[in-house]
Order: structure tokens, then C-alpha cells, then sequence
């Protein structure tokens, strides 16, 4: 389907925009709006955040005598010296920026034509952008008939030698557009697939989270790796492609782990449906950038990727033909591990999607009727927030997994296990006060601070999360029992004040 819409004919810019445009105009010889607002405007789309231009002459001075004539509220930021490429990023919020690079050859026309997609080969002089006009818009590659086509397609045989990049910008810009890629640019792209571990991974990292991020990312995903895309990035994985699974699966683990990612993103959509009250919660989890432009979401997709990836390597058989995956789960965290610190994500995005992937079986005891407040404590406890996301990958893991030997009906249990553990960890033991703090264990059994407050406190948290106090007499009763089994439990003891606290 054709995103390409009518737009009016003029439109109003951000105040901070025209000033940039006026002072563009007056200090350039001849300059153009290019690419992306062009492409939003045309498709109906509120606008980027950024701006891109192209000069004739040194963009990179002209970047940074606008930012000096903004003053106070601009930064210049060189980005290519060689390109003549400079950012003037307006530091108010919301947070902009304006790219402003030299053409690239000696005409707009040519400039054009080096650029990556038709769609984004749209230039507009700056006088009619500062005006709002949108009728006299250059297009030498015939990118507004493909918007209305709804393809993406190269501007050249050359542009992914050029920046193999392109080649993962081609899938975002068919999951943010819903665009088709024509099937002369998939060609080239599987013939240049092999260039793509040649660029930095910060720009591979950043654009696949752009990818991950959309709510269509799972079928872009598989689009991909029909073309040797995904694999190119992470090789790690080639192994899935070719792993058969038991009867709890329908699809083998790389159609399995698409599949997966397919549920998630139905998941978000469907969270309140899902989750009742705590739908909201559960959506506003998701949306959280834990680094600016990484949200959970895309985090919680990136680790169903890789989440299954051991079982290559933990595959077995019985001798009557069980196939079983012992362990792949702690092989799943060490290849992710490895991956995602090449690519360089956060410490903390590694930390919480590596404990996510150790821990996507957990969950499982949801499944059982007899599960016990203590052991949803525990789960809850452990994970904090994150068993948000833990949930939302136990329930999209499930719902991908539908072989013969699941139970019918275990995908609906699974939800109402969830949302009950959810409504326990969120809402009522969430709003439910201590029965003893540690300084009621220092004076009232003259306990001395150290390790064994610390445990005691834990297990009366969990012993008032599962239910069995409720009272501050109960506490007090329990901990008396506690320091009763000292002997049978040395890290529980009571020491006189003063005394060495020493292990023997």
C-alpha cells in the first residue's frame, strides 16, 4: 500500500527552522531543503526532527557561521571535514538539528542522484521551504512516483558500495513507511550483503534499533534474512536457520524466533487486552529509552533473538528420538553477550537483556495450578520491573511454540498466570508496608548491623510476600525462629555489640 498522500500546498515551520533558513539564504550562493521532511510531508508524516541542506560550496563553514549567528542557542558539530558536512544542533527543546553538507558533484541534480533512495532524492530551494511551498519540488530519480508506488528503491547500482549501510536503512525505511523493497534494489543488496560487517557498529547498532522499534519489525526481520541481512550482522546466529525442534515446537528455531518477535510486537498492541489495569503500566514499561532512542520494546525484541540461539549448539536426541536443548539457555546469554558488546550497547541494556535470555523459562511455573505466592515473590523479586519484560518474552516465546504437545488452552493460562503475578507484584504487594525494619531487629534483639540483618530482612519479605505473616507479632515470631536455627544456619546469629563479625 502507497503511503504518499496529498499535502497543502504551504506549510508552517518552527520559528527556530525559519531563522536557520534565513540565515542559510543569505550566506549561500544556492542551497536546498533535501530528503527526509520533504519525504514526511508527502507522506503525511509530521515532520523529522532534523533538517538536512545541501550548498553549493563549503557547508561545513556555513554550518558553523549559522550556528555562531544563533548564538547561545546553537552548537556546531563538524561531522565530515573531507564532505564538507556540518551539524547545527538548537539546543532548546524540543532538541534539533540542521545537516549541512556540500553537494556532492556539481549540481543539485547530481547531488541527487549520489544519494541513497529515490524517496529521499526530493530537494526543495530554501526560499520556497522558508516560504511553505511545496509545488516546485526537484526530483530527478522519480522518488514521489515511487512513494505513490510504494517501493523503495536504490538510486543507483552503486549505493550500497558506496555505504553498505544503505542496505540496513532500506528495511527502516519500509518498516517506518510500510514500503515494499522493488526487487532490482533486493539484487543488489544480495550482492553486497557481505560489505555490511565492514561498517562501525555504532551505525550498525543504531539503525537496527531503529528497525527493532517498529511495530513491523518482525516481518522486516524475516524479509532480511531471506536476503542474508541478519546473518551478515551477526553470524552467530546462521546456525538457527538449520535447527529442528521437538514437539513443543510447530517451526524450526529461526522461523520459531520470528514468529516470537511477531507475538511481542501483537503483545504491545494488545496490552491492555492482555493485561487489564495494568495494561498502561505494562505499555509505558515498553515505551522507557534506556538509552536515548533505545526503548525496552526494541531491547525486548533484540533479546528474543538471540534467545533461543544455544540451542544449535545444546541440541541432543534420546534414543527415542526426543530432541531436547539442555542448557541453551546459559549458551544463549554467552553468544549474546559476545554480540552485543561488539555492536556496543549499554552495559546496562546487556545486563538486563542477558537476564532476560537466562531467565525466558522461569516463567514457566505460571503453568501450574499450584504455584505458590512464594515462588512469584521470588520471581518478581528477583527480576524487579524487568519481570515486566520478562513476561511480555515468556508470553510472546509461548505463543510462538503451538507443536503437538502443547495443552490446549496454555497460552491463555499463560496470560492469566501473568497478569495475576503482575497484579501481586505491582499492586498489592507493592502497596503493602514492612512489618519490622532493620532497626527494629538492632533493638529489639540486639542484633548488630551487617550481613545477618540484611538476610533476615530478605526472608521476612519474602515470608510477607507469600502470605504466611501478615502482622508485625507473626514478624516478630519468625524472626525469633530464625535466630533459633542459628545454629543450623551460621549466616543467622546474634553477636554482642562489639564482637568481631568474622566467618569460621
Amino acid at each position: 500500500m502507497s503511503s504518499y498522500v496529498h499535502r497543502p500546498e504551504r506549510v508552517e515551520h518552527d520559528p527556530r527552522l525559519k531563522r536557520v533558513i534565513e540565515i542559510l539564504d543569505a550566506r549561500s550562493e544556492e542551497s536546498y531543503v533535501v530528503g527526509g521532511i520533504l519525504r514526511s510531508r508527502l507522506c503525511g508524516l509530521p515532520d523529522a526532527a532534523d533538517l538536512d541542506v545541501a550548498v553549493r560550496g563549503d557547508g561545513l563553514r556555513i554550518a558553523q557561521e549559522i550556528a555562531e549567528a544563533l548564538g547561545k542557542g546553537a552548537t556546531f558539530v563538524p561531522l565530515d571535514r573531507g564532505r564538507g558536512t556540518g551539524r547545527v544542533v538548537l539546543t532548546a527543546q524540543p532538541r534539533m538539528s540542521v545537516d549541512i553538507s556540500s553537494f556532492r558533484g556539481n549540481s543539485i541534480e547530481e547531488d541527487l542522484r549520489h544519494r541513497d533512495f529515490t524517496i529521499n532524492a526530493l530537494a526543495l530551494d530554501v526560499s520556497s521551504f522558508r516560504n511553505g511551498e511545496m509545488t516546485h519540488i526537484l526530483d530527478p530519480t522519480g522518488g514521489r512516483q515511487d512513494l505513490r508506488d510504494g517501493v523503495v528503491r536504490a538510486c543507483s547500482s552503486s549505493a550500497f558500495l558506496e555505504d553498505p549501510l544503505r542496505i540496513l536503512r532500506a528495511f527502516r525505511f519500509g518498516a517506518c513507511l510500510g514500503l515494499s523493497i522493488c526487487e532490482e534494489t533486493k539484487s543488489a543488496i544480495a550482492n553486497h550483503v557481505e560489505l555490511l560487517p565492514s561498517v562501525a557498529a555504532e551505525r550498525i547498532r543504531d539503525e537496527l534499533f531503529d528497525i527493532l522499534g517498529r511495530p513491523c519489525a518482525a516481518s522486516a526481520l524475516g524479509e532480511m534474512e531471506e536476503l542474508g541481512v541478519v546473518t551478515a550482522v551477526f553470524p552467530e546466529l546462521e546456525p538457527m536457520k538449520e535447527c529442528s525442534q521437538n514437539w513443543y515446537h510447530h517451526l524450526g528455531v529461526w522461523e520459531h524466533t520470528v514468529d516470537a518477535i511477531r507475538n511481542v510486537e501483537r503483545i504491545v498492541s494488545e496490552a491492555e487486552d492482555i493485561f487489564g489495569s495494568l495494561g498502561e503500566t505494562v505499555r509505558a514499561y515498553l515505551g522507557e529509552e534506556i538509552v536515548v532512542g533505545r526503548p525496552r520494546a526494541a531491547l525486548v525484541k533484540l533479546a528474543m533473538l538471540f534467545h533461543d540461539s544455544g540451542k544449535p549448539a545444546t541440541r541432543t536426541v534420546d534414543p527415542d528420538g526426543r530432541i531436547r536443548f539442555f542448557g541453551h539457555e546459559r549458551i544463549s546469554t554467552e553468544i549474546a553477550e559476545n554480540a552485543w558488546r561488539q555492536l556496543h550497547l549499554a552495559t546496562r541494556e546487556i545486563r538486563i537483556a542477558l537476564g532476560w535470555i537466562a531467565g525466558h523459562m522461569r516463567p514457566g511455573i505460571l503453568l501450574h495450578p499450584d504455584v505458590t505466592r512464594r515462588a512469584i515473590y521470588r520471581l518478581c523479586h528477583h527480576f524487579g520491573k524487568e519481570v515486566i519484560g520478562l513476561f511480555v518474552l515468556f508470553l510472546a516465546d509461548l505463543a510462538a511454540s503451538q507443536g503437538p504437545e502443547r495443552r490446549p488452552g496454555e497460552d491463555k493460562q499463560a496470560e492469566q498466570g501473568v497478569k495475576r503475578a503482575l497484579d501481586y507484584c505491582f499492586t498489592e504487594n507493592a502497596q503493602t508496608p514492612r512489618l519490622l525494619g532493620g532497626r527494629d531487629l538492632i533493638t529489639i534483639f540486639g542484633l548488630q548491623e551487617g550481613p545477618e540483618i540484611g538476610y533476615i530482612l530478605r526472608r521476612l519479605a519474602e515470608l510477607q510476600g507469600s502470605g504466611e505473616i501478615t502482622t508485625r507479632d507473626e514478624a516478630l515470631a519468625a524472626v525469633r525462629h530464625l535466630l533459633s536455627d542459628r545454629t543450623q544456619d551460621d549466616r543467622v546469629r546474634v553477636l554482642p555489640r562489639g564482637a568481631s563479625t568474622d566467618r569460621q
